[in-house]
């Protein structure tokens, strides 16, 4: 491919985010497909041949794809009207884990938090949202000043500082590794990633800075450093806590034991909203409850089995099929924790496990999925990335309202590009050429 079809490819992407972050609406499915569809096209064509783009140059443009999107309201997500309100109540003296907003807005007269109000997706649920987020909540609504659309700014500048991390711990575990840094492109150039973290706010950007800095930390041996980097992961996130499991193979089980030990104190003392009464936890935990017995969006096998249990009993037993999906992760988790598979591998399938038994699977989080396959031989994870803004479709309408064929689609997608894959890494096993080719 010439120099020059690479700048036009890279400039019809960044027309496309552009057109993505300022004129797109999430009801206006047909649009945001069309826009998936020609940025995909070209960032698969930019892997395709990625020997032939300097790194600078990818690494610029990423940057470049991100900026843009940094002054735009998200399109795609409403979740930032809860940053922003559990931020100005911190501004107020007021814990975000001990009311409700339908509680907190019936007495109060501040003028930002009735503005933000009629946006919020869940006036009456408890925050979910662990301290670090707090913390940066509170940052975005003092740096924005009560304004919203600074808010918004402040939000995404954050995000794409971290971003701007994650890019460099990845190039430099990929030299560690003795692997091509150009592979970094996979989560450079990535446009769900690009849209959903930076362009829609969504802190798996912080998550996979600090698993990817623990990974760093785990390559040089600093055990201290690891607990505070997973602990941060943890404060993003919460779900970064399988991980420490996968701690064994490097320093064995008394070592992993007390990381764990340690990443569990300094998640307490790093959660003072957490402190005092019983009820700070029970508030926490019963919203996060919400994602296993009620809500549902886009899940795989769940949505089979969901659909099964309609068609034999005539009712949802998403409380039920959820405890089955969650025996069912657990018991994959052991396999993987029992396999030895290293630190970023283990990650990895301990994602995709979490998220092919879950009920809950938005776009954003396959984000992680994206920025580990660079450390391993599997992308099918891309062709999921792909393929999931079908499930914008949901909200193409009102009432809101899954399309299962679609649903369909996607996992049909994936699977059959996994399969495929699995059975070309088992041909070129025994060819170790062929597979660093592929690798590279």
């Amino acid at each position: 491919m010439s120099r020059k079809l690479i700048y036009l490819l890279l400039v019809l992407s960044l027309t496309a985010y552009l057109v993505s972050g300022y004129y797109l609406k999430r009801e206006n499915f047909w649009l945001l497909i069309t826009l998936y569809s020609i940025l995909f096209a070209t960032y698969f064509l930019l892997l395709r041949f990625k020997q032939q783009i300097g790194l600078s140059t990818g690494i610029a443009a990423g940057l470049i794809f991100r900026f843009v999107l940094l002054f735009s309201v998200p399109a795609l997500s409403d979740d930032f009207y809860r940053f922003l309100w559990d931020g100005r109540l911190q501004h107020l003296g007021i814990n975000p884990f001990d009311y409700l907003p339908s509680q907190v807005i019936a007495q109060s007269t501040d003028g930002f938090l009735n503005q933000l109000y009629p946006y919020l997706n869940s006036p009456d649920y408890f925050s979910v949202y662990p301290q670090l987020l707090q913390y940066i909540f509170w940052l975005a609504v003092k740096l924005g000043r009560e304004n919203l659309a600074n808010g918004v700014i402040a939000l995404k500048g954050i995000i794409f500082i971290f971003e701007c991390g994650s890019i460099y711990l990845l190039i430099k575990l990929l030299k560690i590794k003795l692997l091509n840094p150009k592979i970094a492109l996979i989560y450079i150039l990535n446009p769900l990633v690009i849209i959903e973290l930076t362009g829609n706010i969504h802190f798996e950007a912080i998550m996979i800075f600090f698993i990817l800095l623990s990974a760093y930390l785990l390559e040089i041996k600093q055990l201290a450093g690891i607990s505070g980097a997973l602990t941060m992961a943890i404060q993003a996130k919460l779900i970064p806590v399988i991980a420490i499991p996968l701690l064994i193979k490097k320093f064995g089980r008394i070592q992993t034991f007390f990381v764990g030990l340690a990443c569990l104190l300094l998640f307490w003392i790093s959660s003072p909203y957490l402190w005092g009464s019983p009820d700070k936890y029970l508030h926490f935990f019963s919203s996060l409850q919400l994602y296993y017995g009620k809500f549902e969006f886009n899940g795989s096998i769940y949505s089979v089995l969901r659909g099964l249990g309609f068609l034999l009993t005539g009712f949802n037993l998403i409380e039920w099929i959820s405890k089955l999906m969650i025996l069912l992760t657990i018991l994959s988790f052991l396999y993987i924790y029992r396999s030895g598979v290293s630190f970023l591998k283990g990650f990895y399938w301990l994602m995709v496990v979490y998220l092919i038994f879950s009920a809950v699977v938005h776009p954003w989080y396959l984000a992680i999925l994206v920025a580990l396959s660079p450390f391993v031989s599997y992308r099918f994870a891309l062709i999921w990335a792909a393929f999931i803004p079908l499930s914008y479709i949901t909200y193409a309408s009102l009432p809101y309202s899954q399309n299962y064929w679609l649903i369909g689609l996607e996992y049909l997608a994936v699977a059959s590009f996994a399969v495929y894959e699995s059975r070309y890494l088992i041909k070129i096993a025994k060819s170790p050429t062929v597979a660093a080719d592929h690798c590279s």
